[in-house]
């Protein structure tokens, strides 16, 4: 009886001394936000891109382009403000990097990287659907044509491009893209109003590479967010 109510005791303190641990006699409460320059609206000329239903009879090749309807991003704010658009990728688990291109559509692609290819979602077997490529092929700063597109992956350094229909820049998840007031600069320009339009172009496997029998959704989803800079 000794012991156990020795061992009793023992417990009790170390139980008193872990709680007296975790005491605290303050607390500190934050308050942040920010300050912007302007408020912006992002909007999308069409809020999806419709590649209706396709035959699997008809996906022959080893690997198979769909073009995507064309998309208008349009930024509006009520003054002028350095801005840039952050693009997320929603499915980015799904998404097929070079390599999987590679070997399952026995395709290379160059001048692109892992971080151009979009997700497409899975298929019941939890194979990747295919690869979405979006790039920005014509912009306009304050209703006046720009060809000058800056991106960046960390809103510090900017690279510039120049980019026309016939020469679009890809566009990368998670990175951030904006409009140059001339050739010679990188730094972003503040503007009341920019628009920028989108191509896009989704590649599929062969039919082979699809479970039989099944419909498979193409499920690509893409968040275009403004940044104040």
């Amino acid at each position: 009886m000794r012991k156990l109510l020795l061992n009793t005791a023992i417990v009790g303190a170390l139980a008193s001394v872990s709680f007296a641990g975790l005491a605290a006699d303050s607390a500190t409460l934050t308050v942040t936000g920010k300050i912007t320059p302007a408020t912006c609206d992002v909007s999308l000329s069409s809020a999806s891109i419709e590649l209706g239903n396709i035959p699997a009879s008809t996906l022959t090749s080893v690997v198979n382009i769909k073009a995507g309807n064309d998309v208008t991003l349009s930024v509006d704010c009520d003054a002028a403000a350095a801005t840039a658009i952050q693009t997320t990728d929603n499915r980015a688990s799904s998404a097929m990097t070079l390599a999987d291109i590679s070997e399952q559509m026995n395709t290379t692609i160059t001048d692109f990287t892992d971080a151009n290819m979009f997700g497409l979602g899975t298929d019941s077997t939890e194979a990747k659907v295919g690869a979405l490529g979006l790039a920005i092929s014509a912009a306009t700063a304050d209703g006046t044509a720009n060809s000058n597109l800056l991106t960046s992956s960390d809103q510090a350094t900017w690279t510039a491009a120049t980019i026309s229909s016939s020469l679009p820049k890809a566009i990368e998840k998670n990175g951030y893209f904006a409009l140059a007031a001339d050739a010679d600069t990188t730094v972003p320009a503040a503007l009341k109003k920019s628009t920028y339009t989108i191509a896009s172009q989704v590649m599929l496997k062969k039919a082979d590479h699809y479970p039989t029998g099944e419909a498979v959704d193409i499920d690509g989803n893409i968040t275009f967010s403004v940044v104040y800079l």
